[in-house]
Formats: C-alpha cells, sequence, structure tokens
C-alpha cells in the first residue's frame, strides 16, 4: 500500500469477509472489488457498500438476479457508484468465450458502469472491452506461477 500510495497508484482488494473489510477500511482503500463467488454475499456487500466507496462487483457465473441482488444492497445504503465486470469464470478463458457484447448490456439493462474482468491471456480481449465501452478492466496475471492458485496459467 505504501509502494501504491509513493507511485500514485490506486490499490484496493477483494475482501471476503467483514474483517477484511474493517483490514481495508484502515488502509483507506478507494473501492472495493467483490470477487464473483461473492456476488451472492449479499452481508459482504451490504458492509463493504455501507463505507461510501466505489463498488466493483465481477458477475462469473452470475444470473441476471443475482446480479440485480447485488445493486440492490449497494443502492440499500446509497450507494450508488456500481461498476459490473462481465466474468468468464474459466482459467485461463478463450477470447471466443469472452463475450463482450454484454459489457454494453450490462450498463443498459442495469443503469450502472461496466466493465471486465479478464481471464484471456494477452491485451487482444480487453482492449476490445474498452471499444465495447468497458470502463474498468480488471487483468489476470501472475508474477511466479510457481506460486500455483487458479491464476498459475497466466503470464
Amino acid at each position: 500500500m505504501d509502494l501504491a500510495n509513493e507511485l500514485d497508484i490506486d490499490c484496493f482488494s477483494s475482501p471476503f469477509d467483514h474483517s477484511a473489510v474493517d483490514f481495508l477500511e484502515a488502509l483507506n482503500v478507494p473501492a472495493y472489488k467483490i470477487a464473483s463467488f461473492e456476488i451472492t454475499d449479499i452481508p459482504l456487500i451490504e458492509y463493504a457498500a455501507s463505507k461510501g466507496k466505489p463498488m466493483i462487483i465481477s458477475t462469473g457465473i452470475a444470473g441476471i438476479e443475482d446480479i440485480e441482488l447485488a445493486i440492490a444492497a449497494c443502492k440499500r445504503f446509497n450507494n450508488n457508484d456500481i461498476t459490473i465486470l462481465k466474468c468468464t469464470s474459466a482459467y485461463p478463458a478463450a477470447p471466443e468465450d469472452a463475450n463482450l457484447m454484454t459489457i454494453n448490456d450490462i450498463k443498459e439493462r442495469f443503469n450502472v458502469k461496466s466493465g471486465l474482468s479478464d481471464h484471456t491471456m494477452g491485451i487482444v480481449t480487453p482492449v476490445v472491452s474498452v471499444a465495447m465501452g468497458a470502463t474498468v478492466i480488471e487483468k489476470h496475471f501472475i508474477l511466479d506461477k510457481k506460486i500455483g492458485g487458479a491464476d498459475a496459467h497466466f503470464h
């Protein structure tokens, strides 16, 4: 966080419970990112939204109703600074499965900002997503593949 501040880079994280939100609040993060698998954790979304900071929510395998409930959770706390990320939950995802037309649909259907949580290899998909209206890009990558995890296939 100190290095990000020194470099004037916005640094934030995905909390997975209330204690993580509290920890991030102590660091004075500028926004909250809700991971795909937490889109149905309405109490977590409400707690993060109650802090009054921008909310970035990834969709993954969420259905329309899940997205509507997450947005409503933010709005219950008068938090209307919401960005919904189109996400294809595959690691890595094939570019042809990115379904980038969804980005504009999200913006129009839910009246929020839209973006992309990108699990593809390379930069083509996120670049095209900007042309499709994405205002936020979350690009998955890994610095050391030996660490393992879902992002170990990225470079």
